[in-house]
């Protein structure tokens, strides 16, 4: 886009002075068309009035013509009668939105299952009835050890089961299960 193009585009952004009772308001210019016209805006605004004025007294000569918005600076009273006014900053983009994401968990360690994993294991394989035996699920607490008793509890409170701890590896191998197998 040529200079010129690019200064009438911006020059449509100017606000031309309204008439309040006797007087003017400013021409309000956006100082990013001040900027597109560079340093020269002023010395033409001034040149064009010498134009005219020299015009005034001459006969058959045709009006000087300048850009419309020098021409609209003049008529509303020059360079210092016009408001410059501040180059709206850009829109803010909006922040990216906000995903939760659940926490990383490490992986369980290789020996270690879910308890359920287990069960459905022990269950596919026919071995749960004698793994409750051996724990001795079914016996009132009063007719177990202390061991027995211990076990149980934290067979049933636990979530996840690790095959080589010395509580579930002995259970397991007394059924005919080698822990090291279900490991994989």
């Amino acid at each position: 886009m040529s200079d010129s193009n690019a200064q009438d585009s911006i020059a449509g952004s100017v606000e031309h002075p309204e008439k309040t009772s006797d007087t003017l308001a400013p021409l309000r210019v956006p100082a990013k068309v001040i900027e597109a016209f560079g340093p020269d805006l002023a010395k033409r605004v001034a040149a064009y009035a010498v134009a005219l004025e020299a015009h005034r007294f001459s006969i058959g000569t045709p009006r000087p013509v300048e850009h419309p918005l020098v021409e609209a600076i003049l008529a509303g009273g020059g360079m210092d009668a016009i408001e410059i006014t501040p180059t709206p900053a850009p829109p803010e983009a909006e922040p990216a939105p906000v995903v939760e994401t659940l926490p990383i968990q490490p992986p369980p360690p290789p020996g270690e299952i879910t308890k359920l994993r287990l069960v459905e294991f022990l269950g596919a394989i026919g071995k749960l009835r004698e793994a409750h035996a051996l724990l001795k699920l079914e016996s009132p607490a009063a007719d177990l050890t202390d061991a027995e008793l211990l076990l149980r509890e934290r067979w049933l409170a636990a979530q996840r089961l690790d095959l080589l701890s010395p509580e579930v590896a002995p259970l397991l191998q007394a059924i005919g299960i080698e822990p090291t197998s279900l490991i994989a």
